[in-house]
């Protein structure tokens, strides 16, 4: 289903976004790395094969948990097992054992990996739809360790559960974004990432995180943060750094927000049975959904049917270029093309996959896919990665919004 790995380590400068500054032979390839990286960090990039093995595994998970949990007190004292059974159940999806399992490990006097098992019972808590439980665990592990990142990723997870829910766990996942910026922001200010001996950070993904808290619904001082933020970009430390780039296009993605669009009409050639059509789109009049991928983006056709499914009305596109799937000249590519009638199949119906010049792409600043951008009457009204269910909620919520205010 997916295209050949030569796509991904073909791809070294993305998307027309030249990075500002010669890169360093580290930088460099820390930049080529970023799609590769960004294609293992979503939940669907799997073989058929890695699927088949993973179902295997969670069904044995699964039955060995329910097995296992159902009379845990020949385990009450055994602080390696018991943390085990978490994890286990974890792995099986089976969450309320989970969360039992590691409730009793954390009331032992003196459990050995604690930080990892309030991690692990976050997970349980977001897996049975409890994140107001989870963001509890969030604030066990800020009061008693220091700032990291598997603490920050947690935090992350919740607020992916919480934002666009409801004005209460909007508000709780505000109060997330504080203690976050208050961690990260001196750090991207000095030009730093956040690292440390549990893993890091990269400084494109802390800053991501930053304007993502700038426009989370109900903030205040919008502009102001985002000024914030600009003036962080501009600093000299960050010139010659793979980080920039990124940086730069997440910022200007949410300063396009409540402005007209970069371009009147959207023209490409949509996907079409027999062969490649030339179709146009207007953008000045009626509402569009684009969502932007490629075929590295595997999170695409499960996130386009949360679309259908939520919006059934609304047209939606999926928009993508030759060159942001190969990384060369923006020219037609067969092997593309194969990847993308693969992809088709996938995607619902109602989603019409249109190719179109790379410079679309640029001029929506899309780096990171899946993408959506919603566009009114010729007024951009959200311009996100759709890198969860709450950034999906956002973006639904964009359009019923608008739509009410008409």
């Amino acid at each position: 289903m997916f295209a050949s790995f030569f796509l991904l380590i073909s791809v070294h400068c993305l998307f027309g976004q030249e990075s500002p500054g010669r890169l360093s032979p580290t930088e460099s390839y820390k930049a080529a790395l970023a799609p590769f990286t960004e294609t293992r960090s979503q939940a669907n990039d799997l073989t058929v094969a890695d699927r088949f093995a993973l179902g295997i595994g969670i069904a044995q998970a699964s039955r060995d948990c329910l097995t296992l949990s159902s009379d845990i007190s020949d385990l009450a004292s055994d602080a390696k097992e018991l943390f085990a059974l978490g994890q286990l159940c974890i792995f099986g999806r089976q969450f309320e054992p989970a969360r039992a399992a590691l409730a009793e490990y954390l009331a032992l006097p003196h459990p050995p990996k604690r930080e990892q098992a309030l991690l692990l019972l976050i997970r349980a808590f977001l897996g049975l739809k409890e994140p107001y439980n989870a963001e509890a665990q969030v604030r066990s592990l800020l009061r008693d360790y220091p700032y990291d990142a598997p603490i920050h990723e947690a935090i992350d997870q919740v607020m992916d559960d919480m934002e666009g829910a409801s004005a209460y766990l909007n508000d709780m996942a505000l109060e997330l974004c504080a203690t976050q910026s208050a961690a990260t922001l001196p750090l991207l200010s000095n030009g730093k990432a956040l690292e440390g001996e549990n893993g890091s950070t990269s400084a494109a993904t802390l800053f991501a995180d930053a304007v993502r808290c700038a426009v989370l619904p109900h903030s205040q001082s919008k502009a102001s943060s985002l000024d914030n933020l600009a003036a962080i970009v501009q600093q000299p430390s960050w010139v010659g750094r793979a980080d920039l780039a990124p940086m730069q296009a997440a910022l200007e993605r949410q300063r396009m927000v409540g402005k007209s669009a970069p371009l009147t009409y959207l023209h490409g050639y949509l996907l079409g049975t027999n062969g490649l059509v030339p179709r146009g789109i207007p953008l000045r009049r009626g509402t569009v959904l684009l969502v932007a991928f490629t075929l590295w983006s595997p999170s695409t056709p499960e996130i386009t049917r949360d679309l259908v499914r939520s919006v059934p009305q609304q047209t939606i596109y999926a928009i993508t270029s030759w060159r942001a799937n190969t990384g060369r000249d923006d020219f037609r590519s067969n092997e593309v093309l194969e990847g993308l009638r693969s992809w088709q199949r996938s995607m619902p119906k109602k989603v019409p996959i249109l190719i179109v010049p790379d410079s679309v792409l640029s001029d929506f600043h899309s780096d990171t896919f899946p993408a959506g951008i919603l566009i009114r009457d010729g007024t951009v009204l959200s311009n996100a990665v759709l890198s969860s269910e709450g950034a999906e909620r956002l973006l639904v919520g964009a359009l019923a919004g608008n739509a009410r205010a008409r």
